[in-house]
């Protein structure tokens, strides 16, 4: 049952998602865009591997949807919906030889919304169930199959962080790495994956960017964590630069952290590069190429990383590769010395305002600091940041004293100009 549907944030237009279905182990989170994954979206939509078709009716808050599979068939598995115990029809025929000895496992997909979930548990059901269909509680466990257990702390979650430049090879070995291990159920975090990912997909419509706030996730991607088990990265960046392996990693505190570093020999890379210009069109700018290669820094095992690995070359040989690529582009490269007096400049006039907000004059400190009032020492009250709102919030805030240090007769305005000197005003 759909519960409730969660505010959204100010000004989004974001809409709440639930699709209920069917998957079987090693499925992805995203249900029905993979294989031997089924499910039935809230817009009125039966999708399953990817391809969305219109079916039933949409539903939405306070709606119950039932999810049935019946396996009393001799070669099919069919799976049905209902909406508030009215029954939708058949969705999904599923082949047994297909579907082997995979079990299905519920699947519930949702953002926005709060939903409660009903396995028999409860002493009556949410809506009415069709003729010859039990809960899976009512099953007996031996059964039942029961999908390994997640992690129970972080140490015993591992994240990798893929490092090579671009074309190196290292979403191929990304993807085998977890094909070949998939009782680690990794999760590969990449720029694709989490583009697919904001996109609204439909029928008739194979998928739109689901708004512009979203979207603004993907550059400040540092990283996106997996909460549920065993993480694979894979960057945008190529994770090249030492402080980008710092950053995204030190987001990781507790997991057990390895940085997988793919060089591929330079002929091969150079092969790789151009077949990756040919079939994605998709040509990395030279000058960038330039910048990653003058800032590619192999990794050591410190306080962030526990393990480093390589993927093709090893240490002997890339080490030497990557500080020729480094040298070379640091030759090509334009000088950075504008940038230098750009950052020079830039800590200058910071440097300048701190001080002026301070009474800095000539090099010198004057102002209240400095000064005498009714024979004693006063606080400096303009060398402290948080009185540096000018003369007269100085005046409003000390102006119960103003017979102590001024006089009856004071008045801030006289000293307008006078004050206004140590002050950003």
């Amino acid at each position: 049952q759909v519960s409730q549907n969660l505010p959204g944030k100010e000004g989004s237009s974001e809409v709440p998602l639930l699709r209920v279905g069917w998957s079987v182990d090693f499925s992805h989170s995203q249900l029905g865009e993979d294989e031997f994954s089924y499910g039935f979206d809230g817009r009125g939509l039966k999708v399953e591997n990817g391809k969305f078709e219109e079916f039933g009716e949409s539903f939405g808050e306070n709606d119950v949807i039932g999810c049935f599979a019946d396996f009393e068939g001799e070669e099919l598995v069919e799976l049905s919906f209902s909406k508030n115990g009215q029954e939708l029809g058949t969705a999904f025929q599923v082949p047994k030889g297909a579907l082997g000895e995979r079990a299905l496992l519920p699947h519930v997909l949702c953002k926005g919304c709060a939903v409660e979930l009903n396995f028999g548990q409860r002493p009556e059901p949410l809506a009415p169930v069709p003729e010859g269909f039990v809960f899976i509680h009512e099953i007996p466990a031996p059964e039942r199959v029961r999908t390994p257990p997640g992690p129970k702390s972080t140490e015993e979650c591992e994240v990798l962080l893929m490092v090579g430049l671009p074309g190196s090879g290292k979403t191929q070995w990304a993807q085998k790495h977890s094909q070949e291990n998939r009782d680690k159920r990794y999760n590969i975090l990449g720029t694709e994956r989490v583009l697919h990912q904001l996109r609204v997909s439909g029928a008739g419509n194979p998928g739109t960017p689901g708004n512009v706030g979203s979207l603004g996730m993907v550059g400040s991607l540092g990283m996106v964590g997996s909460w549920d088990g065993i993480s694979l990265l894979h960057q945008l960046r190529c994770n090249v630069y030492n402080s980008g392996q710092r950053r995204k990693l030190s987001a990781f505190k507790g997991f057990c952290r390895k940085v997988v570093v793919i060089v591929p020999p330079e002929p091969e890379w150079e092969q790789r590069l151009q077949q990756r210009r040919q079939s994605e069109g998709d040509d990395v700018p030279e000058s960038v190429m330039l910048e990653m290669k003058a800032n590619y820094s192999i990794p050591e095992k410190n306080e962030y990383v526990d393990e480093v690995l390589f993927g093709e070359l090893g240490r002997d040989e890339a080490a030497p590769l990557v500080l020729r690529w480094k040298e070379e582009a640091r030759k090509q490269l334009p000088p950075s010395e504008k940038r230098g007096n750009r950052r020079n400049n830039r800590n200058k006039r910071n440097r300048q305002n701190r001080n002026r907000g301070q009474g800095y004059v000539g090099g010198q400190r004057r102002g209240y600091d400095s000064r005498v009032y009714g024979g004693q020492q006063q606080p400096q009250y303009w060398g402290q940041p948080g009185n540096r709102g000018g003369y007269r919030n100085f005046y409003e805030r000390y102006r119960g004293y103003d017979d102590r240090f001024y006089g009856r007769d004071y008045d801030y305005n006289r000293y307008r100009d006078y004050y206004r000197q140590y002050n950003r005003e």
